[in-house]
């Protein structure tokens, strides 16, 4: 896994849905994603953004864990959303706080090359990294391409952080 790139962004609007990730159950995640296609939020995003890439993250849909009041508890709310500037009737609003994040790319198919990111990141890369995990959300960012069942598919695992000041 390559080493990621730090960005910093000023903070910014998210739209969606939500739902409650109780402990380590990654298959969570995933039913969640086929409950909203199944409900029609991506249409709605569609009607939105027009898919298009939001100007903080470059993705077309964010998975955004907001893990920012305290990191190591892995309990947590879990929005499926998209940059966007005012709230929308039906959706939950979450504004994502001006940080500095971690950029681990992920490629192939969803949701392995994510949990492979995650924990190279967590395991590998952030205990040498001179980065503590920042009281900011973690994001996947998923950029315009093919779907995350392709091979050929791209997304972004965004680690928030800040310097490890010791």
């Amino acid at each position: 896994m390559r080493k990621p790139r730090i960005v910093t962004r000023p903070a910014f609007q998210v739209v969606g849905k939500k739902t409650w990730i109780a402990g380590q159950d990654n298959t969570l995640f995933g039913r969640f994603w086929e409950q909203c296609r199944a409900e029609g939020l991506f249409e709605v995003f569609e009607q939105l953004g027009g898919l298009r890439p939001g100007p903080q993250t470059g993705g077309v849909t964010l998975g955004v864990s907001c893990v920012e009041q305290d990191p190591a508890n892995r309990a947590f709310d879990y929005l499926i959303g998209i940059e966007h500037p005012g709230s929308v009737d039906g959706l939950e609003t979450y504004s994502v706080p001006a940080s500095q994040w971690a950029v681990f790319q992920c490629h192939g198919p969803v949701p392995e090359s994510i949990v492979q990111a995650e924990m190279y990141a967590f395991m590998e890369w952030l205990p040498h990294s001179g980065y503590l995990h920042a009281y900011a959300p973690e994001m996947e960012v998923y950029p315009p391409g093919p779907d995350g069942s392709s091979e050929e598919s791209y997304c972004e695992f965004w680690l928030p952080v800040s310097k490890n000041a010791t």
